[in-house]
């Protein structure tokens, strides 16, 4: 009788780690705190899937100063978006590392403070690839630390006071957030 009922609890319990590493995601990270930022971020998993979708969103702003008079000179608002696919290698887990797949359309509005000039802004659509870790924080909570790369990506913008230049992109991923 004693074994039968350590044998129920044993199958019961890889379920029940199963089920509480699937499901909704909704989370926020780092760049909500920068100067007009959003970074948002929802996933979705099936239980005893190792494949994780969803959906990134983050904005930012930047403002450049002269380095000698410490003017404002330039703002700059970058925004990333676009779908993601993981794959993690410890689904059954509470806490896994995974690999991953995004097409993330990188824009950026350079605009010159000093003068009244026509913004410069630019956009591109990329795939990049990176990974991370990903977790549970108790029963209703989630982390997740990932760093995506796209050595394609090339963006361009100009103002009449500056311009910049850049070959590559980079999604870095810190956020808390609430699992369903």
């Amino acid at each position: 009788m004693f074994s039968r009922s350590i044998c129920i609890l044993c199958l019961a319990i890889p379920h029940f780690a199963l089920a509480e590493t699937a499901g909704l995601r909704v989370g926020a990270g780092v760049f909500t705190l920068a100067k007009d930022g959003a970074d948002f971020q929802v996933a979705l998993r099936l239980p005893r899937s190792p494949y994780q979708i969803g959906y990134r969103y983050v904005r930012w702003t930047d403002v450049f100063h002269d380095p000698f008079t410490g003017r404002a000179l330039t703002e700059t608002t970058q925004s990333m978006e676009g779908p993601f696919l993981n794959y993690l290698f410890q689904p059954e887990a509470a806490r896994s590392f995974y690999a991953g797949i995004s097409l993330l359309n990188w824009s950026r509005t350079e605009q010159a403070l000093l003068i009244t000039t026509p913004s410069g802004s630019a956009s591109t659509t990329d795939l990049y690839f990176g990974g991370g870790y990903t977790g549970s924080i108790g029963d209703f909570g989630y982390f997740n630390l990932g760093m995506y790369l796209s050595p394609t990506a090339k963006l361009n913008t100009q103002t009449a006071v500056s311009s910049e230049e850049s070959s590559g992109g980079f999604d870095t991923q810190i956020q808390i957030g609430l699992a369903f």
